[in-house]
């Protein structure tokens, strides 16, 4: 992953961001003050952004770090990158490691410890956007909880009702198995977070486009956010192009137009997140068929 300095594209005639992942931004977030050791955060996208339903930024948690139990008034979810980490949830502890995700839902207890010698870091998405500073609070820490020291790696099958799972590059199937066809061949898209999962406030998704595979302008009724993982797309946001290389950072929000082409040479993948989670038909709103239907309605 690349670690530049930051870079964002705003503008008011404009309803998308872009930018870059620069590890010198991580930092102690104010709302842990007192609840967290060791614990930093870089924002990627939120009020500042443009972003009325997005909070997402990348977390770190340096080796012996910690965050003391707490809730929020919003939803989270997660991807770990790197590192090791004990989740506990509720009344029950996970040791997650790159590929584990999970989603915390509105209110429900968890706590965070670095359970190897190297950093962990791990995406991070909060639906609805957590309160900017000073706007009052969101997150909320138990009277004398705990943070375990010890637990046994998830087992996706066993995770006695919560939002937890596993996915890697790894389960990427070499076939067109699990590939979208039709306008969308030679792309893969798994679902990890969403309504199925038991989500309720946003979705996450881990998408892989082969050369040569690219999707027409279009639109949504929801916000989406894209952290690049490997390779390189060519992206198309307010009719601005973009290339987004690994650690760019990108958003759309409501009613922006934008497309993705994987003009290069090697698979490009990304994780993607959706806030508000989509209705349930219409999802996509593509440019060239309502120019086609147009055509057909008007007479042209």
């Amino acid at each position: 992953m690349n670690a530049g300095r930051h870079r964002a594209v705003t503008r008011p005639d404009t309803l998308h961001y872009f930018g870059t992942f620069d590890a010198g931004a991580l930092a102690a977030p104010p709302r842990y003050a007192g609840h967290g050791d060791r614990y930093t955060e870089a924002a990627l996208v939120n009020d500042t952004s443009g972003s009325v339903h997005t909070g997402l930024s990348m977390s770190e948690l340096a080796p012996n770090g910690t965050l003391s139990p707490h809730v929020h008034s919003y939803e989270e979810g997660f991807y770990i990158l790197a590192g090791r980490a004990i989740v506990s949830i509720e009344n029950r502890s996970y040791l997650l490691g790159p590929g584990d995700f999970g989603a915390l839902k509105v209110g429900t207890p968890h706590a965070w410890r670095n359970a190897g010698g190297e950093p962990v870091r791990w995406l991070q998405m909060a639906a609805p956007q957590p309160k900017p500073a000073g706007q009052g609070r969101d997150t909320f820490f138990l009277k004398d909880g705990s943070i375990p020291t010890d637990a046994t790696p998830l087992d996706p099958a066993n995770v006695q009702g919560h939002l937890l799972g596993h996915f890697d590059v790894g389960q990427i199937p070499r076939g067109d198995e699990g590939r979208m066809t039709g306008g969308l061949q030679g792309v893969f898209l798994k679902w990890m977070i969403d309504e199925k999962l038991g989500a309720r406030h946003h979705r996450m998704l881990f998408i892989e486009y082969q050369p040569g595979v690219s999707i027409g302008l279009h639109d949504h009724t929801f916000e989406e956010s894209y952290f690049i993982l490997s390779g390189e797309v060519e992206a198309t946001l307010d009719d601005r192009t973009y290339l987004a290389k690994p650690g760019n950072v990108l958003w759309t929000g409501v009613g922006c137009v934008h497309a993705f082409a994987n003009v290069g040479k090697a698979p490009v993948r990304w994780l993607e997140t959706f806030s508000p989670q989509p209705p349930a038909e219409n999802v996509f709103r593509f440019a060239a068929e309502w120019e086609q239907r147009a055509q057909e309605l008007e007479g042209h």
